[in-house]
Order: C-alpha cells, then structure tokens, then sequence
C-alpha cells in the first residue's frame, strides 16, 4: 500500500497529533505503526470501533474490504453510515469516513482476489465470515503460506471473540521491572501460535472439569465453531448445538461442559449486532492489532472471548 510520508521520520507535526502515545509507548513504537498496512475484510461495527482507534493512533494504511451494499438495517448500528449511502458498498464508504479522521493515514477500498494480495500488508484482519468473500480459516491459511500475522474477530449479540495466529516465532518487547522502584529494562521475548484450523482441532484430554472451566471458558468452544461455520446464516439452537458438538468430538473436551443455556443465548444473539458489546470487541481488538505491528507487549495467545451478560472478558489458549 503506498505510503508518501517518509517512512523512517516522524514529522514535527506527528510529533503534536501522537504527543500522548508517544509518552505511552516511545518513538520507535510510533515509527513502527506509521509504516504499518493491515487489510481488514469484513465491515461490521466492531470493524468500525476498530478503524476509528487505528486511525486516530497514526497507523500508516488499511485496506478495507467488504463489497456488500450498505442496507437500511446497518444504520441502526453502524454509526459512519447514513441514509444517503444505502445500497453503496461498505468499504469504499467507510474509507471516505475514516480519511476524515486523519489524513495522514492512507486508506482505500482493497481486494483479496488473486494470490498476492496479501504481500501488500503486514497483518490481515477477518472480522466475521462475509458471504462472498474467503472464510475466516481461508483468510488465515492464505496468511500462514505467506508468512502473515493474522487475527479474526467477530462480535454478535452480547458475546465477542477475537482470535490471533502470530505465527511461530513472534517477537516482541516487555518492559521488566526491577528491584528498585522506577528501575525497568526491556527484554525481548517471543511466543508461538497457532492457526485457527489447529487451534480449533487441538486435542485438550479434560479430566477436571472444574479446574478446567477456569482454564477454558464454554464460550470459546462455541466461538471456534462459529469462527469455523464460514457464513452469518440464522443458527437455531438445535443446528448451533449440533455444530459445537462436532466441533469439539474427540477433543478430549467432556459432555456438559458446553451446556445448553448457553448455547441458547448465544444462538439467540447470533446473526445480531449489539453496539455496546461490539463497540468492546472492537476496542478491543484495536489494542490487539497496536500490539502486533508494534512489537510492544505479547497479543492475545491465542483466544480471548466476551460475554457482555457477565460482563466478562478472558483470554485462553488452545
């Protein structure tokens, strides 16, 4: 993606508009996230929760994409969109949106058709499945075959996931503190992921299931199948229950854990948008993908989910 800043120099004016993250996070982290490009596929209000913190954080450019008309039903929830922009497609109008927010961040409408689109961008971002479009586990093995990071979300209802696949040796930078105070040094550090596919087949051989329900929260069972199930289809809570059962056969992961309340407000929620939840979701995610193009802190490793009912957000790792 072009970028006509000079990549390796922050501007004095950068210098004003970033004057607070970069007393957060430091120079070096800024630099990285203005030469940054990410794809996003798939618009949804998470996905506009996202941008808009991306965007006012100075990351160098986003594709978008996401050909589907904008229909009266999006205006409920997704809040760059109006009347006057029904029936034309969602990324080319939210990219017009977002330019307004900071014109220093390069963003257009993108395509993820061919082979080597994904050279363009130093992260993919899936959030949902959008019909037409490669599923999420598409998306992410096209990623993994090019040596991209990846990160899928989504959010529906009360409840939100996201899911990142850093690849097999991430690395990135914690500051340790020491034994006196104000005392910190740096320390590089790498983690390992998974792909959705291997994250979501992984063998978990439960025998405690009271221990492990602190370990692996129900939801993000359910999640995996969903992230798997490739369309936004409405899900009764019979057809999403047989889902999640296939899903999670032969996994080691014991009857019961998964248990059908839930599984009915989730089904309940499925196919909706909830502007308070996606809006965490989103926020969310936008700390995760900061984290990735930054080098700063470790993302999610490798499931974190949301249940806006509890007002609960946990990480896992399958």
């Amino acid at each position: 993606m072009a970028n006509t800043r000079d990549e390796d120099i922050i501007s004095k004016e950068e210098v004003a508009l970033y004057d607070r993250q970069i007393r957060l996070w430091g120079v070096e982290a800024q630099t990285r996230l203005r030469k940054a490009s990410i794809c996003v596929v798939g618009v949804n209000t998470a996905t506009l929760e996202m941008c808009k913190n991306l965007v006012l954080a100075g990351l160098g450019g986003i594709g978008l994409c996401d050909p589907r008309p904008i229909g009266e039903c999006d205006l409920e929830t997704q809040y760059y969109f109006g009347t006057e922009d029904v029936g034309k497609r969602k990324d080319v109008v939210l990219a017009e949106r977002l330019a307004l927010l900071n014109p220093l961040v390069h963003i257009e409408a993108a395509s993820i058709d061919g082979l080597q689109w994904v050279d363009k961008y130093d992260l993919v971002v899936a959030v949902g499945n959008v019909d037409g479009l490669p599923a999420m586990r598409e998306i992410n093995a096209t990623c993994r075959d090019a040596g991209k990071q990846f990160i899928g979300a989504d959010a529906f209802g009360l409840f939100g996931y996201i899911f990142a696949d850093c690849l097999d040796a991430h690395e990135y930078v914690e500051e340790v503190k020491g034994a006196d105070e104000g005392d910190t040094s740096r320390q590089v550090l790498r983690a390992s992921y998974k792909s959705l596919d291997q994250s979501c087949a992984a063998s978990l051989n439960i025998t405690n299931l009271k221990r492990s329900l602190r370990k692996y929260p129900p939801l993000v069972f359910i999640c995996q199948a969903l992230a798997l199930q490739g369309d936004k289809r409405v899900l009764g809570e019979t057809e999403l229950s047989d889902i999640i059962n296939q899903s999670i056969q032969g996994r080691g992961i014991p009857d019961g854990m998964v248990d059908e309340a839930l599984i009915g407000r989730v089904a309940t929620s499925w196919g909706t948008e909830f502007v308070p939840c996606a809006s965490v979701v989103g926020g969310t995610l936008a700390q995760e993908v900061l984290k990735v193009v930054t080098g700063k802190d470790m993302p999610v490793n490798n499931w974190f989910v949301y249940d806006a009912i509890g007002g609960d957000g946990i990480q896992c790792t399958i």
